[in-house]
């Protein structure tokens, strides 16, 4: 029962910060795009972890410092959104995920490898 309602928490969360990224995360990141990979939350529901990754990886450190920036904003859209659904809004920690741009690395070296079939 207690991961059911953490799932339904994290679930919550990523819409709702989804939500105000589409809204307002045009003017605060200047157009880049970023996605959402997933949110992991305490089990006792106190810190979110917010894994974003950047289309383009080279803008990784601008749009960590934008995310830092409005974090207070963020928190309080979440209080707005769904504070009277939860009853502990969690701290919020935003971390840079660039697992898929590495694993398209790794697979384009992996893909340019010459290889000979075995015999």
């Amino acid at each position: 029962m207690k991961r059911q309602r953490i799932e339904k928490h994290e679930s919550l969360l990523h819409r709702v910060i989804n939500d105000y990224i589409i809204k307002k995360g045009k003017s605060f990141l200047n157009n880049e795009f970023i996605t959402i990979m997933g949110i992991k939350l305490s089990p006792d529901l106190s810190i979110a972890l917010i894994f974003i990754s950047p289309l383009d990886n080279s803008k990784s450190d601008f749009i960590e410092k934008k995310f830092l920036e409005k974090k207070y904003d963020i928190k309080q859209y979440i209080v707005k959104s769904i504070g009277k659904k939860i009853r502990k809004i969690p701290e919020i920690k935003f971390i840079i995920d660039s697992s898929e741009h590495e694993a398209s690395r790794i697979n384009k070296i992996l893909s340019d490898l010459n290889i000979p079939p075995k015999k």
